[in-house]
């Protein structure tokens, strides 16, 4: 305080300032201020918040795809075309951790986000070389720096070096230690496009980064500073030298004790790059299309690798054998019918085969099954009160098609009819007369809609679209949805609904679990049963594929055969109680095959892949003790039936069968009956002419000893009928494109054939001819000498 003193005579006057104080107290007032806005400032800087775009944003992770025991199955990139695997803050690497923090940062646990040491060494370096040479960056400022960098790469400039302070202090208030260490261990690059610990451990030693030693962990951090530079795959020793240094750091540390640090510096590193893994390519791509819209990290799928491998080389030790019959593509499906997992998917059986298309995806790529469609139309009928004992026709027979005038004439694959057919026998040898037939009972329309029912998703047009022909497989269909169709059976008439993941794991951590769509019964459990019982009998079909073949095993298998128009395509689909297998061979360009059928080329195929599907799911071969592929239901009991019309049998009946038939009584045989002590057989009308002799000799299934039937009163021909129109089928070889020519008349009458005026040929009453199809209106005459009579037919060949 200053004064000032005046002397006016005697008197002295004192006169104090307060300006001094005034000035004083302002400077504690800014200091106050000053103070309190640095504490703001520092809080602000400690607490602000952090851009929720830097946490949540596209993660640079490439999503892994594993098989159902963690095998990998492939590793796709994201848009940087880095590789990168995520690591959990929970399972950090116990030899990485170390490892990291003596070669980024060991003062990491001592510091707030930011080294103030390091800071002004690093900046009096920056101050000698005129340049930023050292940032003295800590772990936790590297990973503000990384983040930072992922939507905006950035120069390094000092007012980015503040802006990634502040977010290390940030970082540093909001995560712990070990969480900004798993953010860097997963963000920082290791070199040749690697992002992440994980990766690199993966990349460079081929093993996960919890099965890395100090040696190989220290290797590893020494990446990061300079990860072009000390490209291990170039200059190795570059790497080796300061990978000692940080070894020893970690020794200084008390992370290696003198022992450990000795043989880690005496371990001689090999790099083993992991290969980039092949297995099922097409199913990988399905997976990948399948992707919800969010950050995906890790997908578990379904698939069992070890049996994809094995059906892999399945398909390469029969190749010879499918050049032979010209082709060159092959599809397997195999699916687990507990749970409706994928467990194989093989799409071309060559997916480098550039040549023949082998990247495209078989299993889904849409072909004619042929008779492997069948026994859908017999699982209808028999929902609509038909039985395996319910006699079918297998005679020459024109059915009714939606355009007016043309008829539907069905032929068999070997071109014989064999008259009246149980539809055990008819659906074990795929007659094709009698699925027809069925059919045509059962209706075109129920049949379609039946058919999109059990998951056919290409049956999208009318039934009037399709005709008849649909039982036949003249449509179109996907071998997933043919699987998963014939698994219905052997779930007991339960759906089923397919899927190629277990479960998915985001970026985030974050696991993905999905729900299981509700099974609805598609059929009974008696119709599965039947449809089941018939296909896994080998007996049943023998009289078509013999025995000893590839639709043979030793234990129950449901098993069908497919064969498309003019052999382009042929397939083998079957089922036991645990997995369904769909096997398609063709050529994807339709390239016909030579003298290929489902049993020559797809059956070979399919017996292999059931043998190894079922060692790999059970772990052995299935053995008789086993349960049955379904179990019967309580309301089938056995029931003795004449072979020939499915009733009960009587002591007339030459050939007898066992049949599981609904309780109840059975209506007893009334086609056998004793003539001169001989059995006789007395035909119903639409087999009289059959069994005169037509249809190559009226060779019957279960061949009756002798056959009565009474004579037709009138001449009248049977085949074809007029109005008929038929079309020329382009895909059919020449030899099916002839029509039989039958007429009803007397035993041993002699008939005359003209068409369109002219002399055809000769036939005796009960034989055929044949007229191959030619374009245009044409006229069959029939004449019989011993009745003086005649009669027409005309027809219409488009």
């Amino acid at each position: 305080m200053r004064g000032k003193q005046t002397i006016k005579g005697d008197n002295v006057h004192s006169e104090t300032s307060f300006a001094p104080e005034r000035n004083s107290l302002r400077a504690v007032i800014a200091t106050a201020a000053l103070l309190a806005l640095s504490a703001s400032t520092a809080l602000y800087i400690r607490l602000g918040p952090i851009d929720a775009a830097l946490l949540s944003g596209d993660n640079p992770a490439s999503i892994e795809i594993v098989d159902r025991h963690g095998v990998r199955l492939y590793e796709s990139l994201p848009a940087s075309g880095e590789r990168s695997l995520l690591l959990d803050v929970k399972h950090l690497s116990a030899p990485l951790v170390p490892a990291t923090v003596a070669a980024e940062d060991h003062r990491f646990y001592d510091h707030a986000g930011v080294d103030p040491r390091s800071f002004i060494r690093a900046a009096w370096h920056d101050v000698k070389s005129r340049r930023f040479a050292e940032g003295g960056s800590t772990i936790t400022q590297q990973v503000a720096k990384l983040l930072l960098g992922r939507t905006n790469p950035r120069a390094r400039s000092l007012s980015h070096k503040i802006e990634e302070a502040v977010l290390a202090f940030r970082l540093e208030h909001r995560f712990g230690k070990n969480e900004i260490l798993a953010m860097y261990l997963n963000l920082a690059p290791y070199g040749n496009q690697l992002i992440g610990a994980e990766r690199a451990s993966r990349g460079y030693f081929g093993c996960p980064s919890s099965s890395l030693t100090a040696a190989q962990a220290a290797y590893l951090a020494s990446l990061p500073q300079r990860p072009t530079s000390r490209n291990p795959f170039r200059d190795a020793p570059r790497s080796r030298d300061r990978q000692a240094d940080i070894l020893r750091q970690m020794h200084k540390a008390g992370a290696l004790s003198s022992e450990q640090l000795q043989s880690a510096l005496r371990e001689r590193l090999q790099l083993r790059p992991e290969s980039r893994p092949t297995i099922a390519p097409h199913f990988v791509e399905r997976v990948l299309a399948s992707l919800p819209a969010r950050n995906i990290g890790r997908i578990e799928t379904t698939l069992d690798s070890a049996l994809q491998s094995e059906i892999a080389g399945i398909i390469r030790s029969i190749r010879p054998s499918l050049e032979r019959h010209g082709a060159h593509n092959v599809a397997v499906a195999v699916l687990d019918n507990d749970t409706g997992e994928w467990l194989a998917w093989e799409g071309s059986g060559n997916y480098e085969d550039a040549a023949n298309g082998g990247a495209i995806d078989g299993v889904v790529t849409l072909r004619q099954p042929g008779s492997a469609l069948k026994p859908f139309t017999y699982a209808l009928a028999f929902e609509r009160g038909f039985t395996p004992a319910s006699v079918l026709p297998d005679i020459p027979s024109h059915f009714a098609t939606a355009e007016q005038g043309v008829v539907y004439s069905p032929r068999n694959y070997d071109g014989q009819f064999r008259g009246p057919m149980l539809a055990r026998a008819a659906l074990a040898g795929s007659e094709n007369v009698p699925a027809v037939a069925i059919a045509s009972k059962v209706g075109v329309t129920e049949l379609t809609r039946f058919l999109r029912a059990a998951g056919y998703t290409t049956f999208d047009k009318t039934a009037s679209y399709y005709g008849l022909g649909i039982t036949l497989g003249d449509a179109e269909v996907r071998l997933d949805q043919m699987v998963a169709a014939y698994a219905v059976f052997a779930r007991g008439g339960r759906s089923v609904h397919p899927r190629f993941v277990r479960s998915m794991t985001t970026t985030a951590g974050e696991r993905l679990h999905f729900a299981h769509d509700e099974d609805r019964q598609l059929v009974s459990p008696r119709t599965a049963f039947w449809i089941t019982d018939i296909l896994s009998d080998p007996d049943a079909r023998e009289f078509i594929f013999g025995s000893g073949g590839s639709l043979d095993f030793p234990f129950p298998v449901a098993v069908k055969t497919g064969t498309s128009q003019a052999y382009h395509d042929n397939w083998t689909i079957g089922y036991t109680r645990e997995v369904t297998v769909g096997v398609w061979v063709g050529n994807f360009d339709r390239t016909p095959l030579r003298s290929s059928s489902g049993v020559t080329g797809a059956g070979p195929i399919f017996h292999s892949v059931m043998l190894a599907a079922l060692k790999q799911k059970l772990g052995r071969l299935p053995s008789p003790s086993d349960p049955p592929i379904v179990e019967m239901p309580t309301d089938l009991s056995r029931h003795r039936v004449c072979a020939l019309s499915g009733l009960e049998a009587t002591a007339d009946c030459p050939n007898v069968r066992h049949e599981w038939l609904p309780d109840g009584p059975v209506r007893r045989c009334t086609w056998h009956y004793s003539a001169d002590g001989q059995p006789a057989v007395e035909w119903p009308s639409e087999f009289q002419d059959w069994s005169s002799g037509n249809g190559s000799g009226g060779r019957s299934v279960s061949m009756p000893i002798r056959r009565i039937s009474k004579q037709p009163s009138t001449l009248a021909i049977t085949s074809p009928a007029d109005g008929a129109i038929y079309r020329i089928d382009p895909t059919l070889r020449s030899e099916f494109q002839s029509l039989v020519l039958r007429a009803a008349a007397k035993a041993g009458s002699e008939l005359r054939w003209t068409v369109d005026g002219r002399p055809l040929g000769v036939s005796v009453s009960g034989r055929k001819l044949t007229w191959p199809l030619r374009p245009g209106h044409h006229t069959f005459t029939v004449a019989d000498s011993t009745r003086n009579a005649a009669v027409s037919a005309t027809i219409f060949v488009k």
